[in-house]
C-alpha cells in the first residue's frame, strides 16, 4: 500500500474506532436517551429555556438560552448546523468540515481527535459540538472554561434524526429541524421501497488495506437497511481487518472500495474467482469525493449515502 494511503487508512480507522469505543462502553439506547430533554416546555415547536439535554455520552448539559457562538469539531455536526440555518453562528470548525462550501471559510481549530483547546477558548464559543473522538482532557478544559460540550455519535440513521431534533430544540429552530428530518425520512422511505424485494447480495466494504465495517458499525446498519449481507458482520470487532483469503472465501457479490483503486483490487491474486470480479461489481467510491463523504458522515446527507450504497449494490432496482 502506498504511504499516503496508509496514512489515510490509519486516520480512518482511528476515527471509526473512537466512535465505536464510546458506543460500546455506553449502555443507553439511542432512540430513548440520545438528546433526552429535561425541565423543558415545548409549545407549538418553541423551546422554553432553560433546557437540559443528555448527549450521546450520557452527559447532561443545560442551556439557559439559545447559544450564539458555536464551534464544531466534527464534519457531520457542521453539516447538521448548516442544514438548520445555523452556519452564521459557527466561529470555528475542524479541518475535515468542508461542506457546505461556506464552511471552508470558517477558522480551523484542529480535528475531531485533536482540537486546539487554546484556540477554541480564545474564540469564546457558547458550545462545542464534538464527536466521540474528542479527548477527555480537552473536553474538561473546555467545560472548565464555561464552554458547553455536546457529543454526538449516532449508530444509525435514526440516531442522526434524533441529533437533528436535539439541535433544533437547543437553538429553538424546530421548524427547520423538522423539515430536514422529514425530507430525509421521505427519501429514505423511497429508497427502501425500491429495494424491499431484491434478492439479497453479499457485500464487502473495503475501507483500506482490507479493513471493513463490522458488526454494530454505522455502515453495517446501512447495509442491513437495504437488505445487503455484510461479509464482515460476524467479525469480533466493529472495524476488523479481513485477510484476502477470508474475502475470497466469502465470495462477495459486490466489492466496494473507498480507499484502494479498483484497478489495484483487480490485480490481487485470487480475487478473480469472486462473483464481484466476474460480474464487474468492484466499485470504487474514491476518497475526497462528495460520495465518499456521504456514506461516512452521520449528518443530513447520510440518506444520500444510503442511496449511493443501494444503487451500487442493487442498480437493477433503480
Amino acid at each position: 500500500m502506498n504511504g499516503w494511503r496508509k496514512v489515510f487508512v490509519v486516520i480512518m480507522i482511528v476515527f471509526l474506532t473512537f466512535t465505536w469505543t464510546a458506543c460500546s462502553n455506553t449502555t443507553h439506547k439511542e432512540n430513548t436517551t440520545a438528546g433526552e430533554k429535561e425541565n423543558t416546555t415545548i409549545e407549538e415547536d418553541k423551546t422554553t429555556y432553560p433546557i437540559t439535554i443528555t448527549d450521546d455520552l450520557g452527559n447532561k448539559v443545560t442551556f439557559e438560552k439559545a447559544p450564539k457562538k458555536i464551534v464544531s469539531v466534527a464534519p457531520s455536526n457542521t453539516e447538521i448546523l448548516f442544514a438548520l440555518g445555523l452556519g452564521d453562528k459557527i466561529v470555528g470548525r475542524d479541518n475535515y468540515s468542508n461542506y457546505p462550501k461556506e464552511a471552508q471559510e470558517i477558522e480551523v481549530v484542529g480535528d475531531f481527535s485533536g482540537p486546539n483547546v487554546e484556540k477554541i477558548i480564545d474564540l469564546s464559543p457558547d458550545v462545542v459540538f464534538a464527536f466521540s473522538g474528542i479527548p477527555e482532557d480537552a473536553k474538561k478544559l473546555l467545560e472548565n472554561s464555561n464552554i458547553k460540550v455536546i457529543v454526538f455519535y449516532p449508530s444509525n440513521i435514526d440516531g442522526v434524526l434524533k441529533n437533528i431534533e436535539t439541535v433544533g430544540e437547543i437553538f429553538n429552530v424546530q421548524e427547520e429541524a423538522n423539515k430536514v428530518a422529514e425530507n430525509m425520512q421521505k427519501k429514505r422511505k423511497e429508497i427502501l421501497e425500491k429495494v424491499k424485494n431484491v434478492e439479497k447480495k453479499k457485500v464487502f466494504i473495503d475501507i483500506g488495506d482490507f479493513y471493513s465495517a463490522g458488526p454494530n458499525s454505522f455502515i453495517d446498519s446501512m447495509l442491513e437497511e437495504i437488505h445487503a449481507e455484510n461479509i464482515a458482520k460476524d467479525a469480533d470487532t466493529q472495524y476488523p481487518q479481513l485477510s484476502l483469503e477470508k474475502i475470497i472465501e466469502s465470495n462477495p457479490d459486490v466489492y466496494i472500495t473507498i480507499s484502494t483503486s479498483k484497478e489495484e483490487i483487480k490485480k490481487l491474486e485470487g480475487i478473480q474467482s469472486i462473483n464481484a470480479f466476474k460480474n464487474n461489481n468492484i466499485i470504487e467510491i474514491p476518497m475526497g469525493t462528495e460520495e465518499n463523504d456521504m456514506i461516512q458522515r452521520s449528518g443530513p446527507r447520510i440518506v444520500d449515502g444510503l442511496e449511493i450504497l443501494a444503487k451500487a449494490i442493487y442498480p437493477e432496482a433503480f
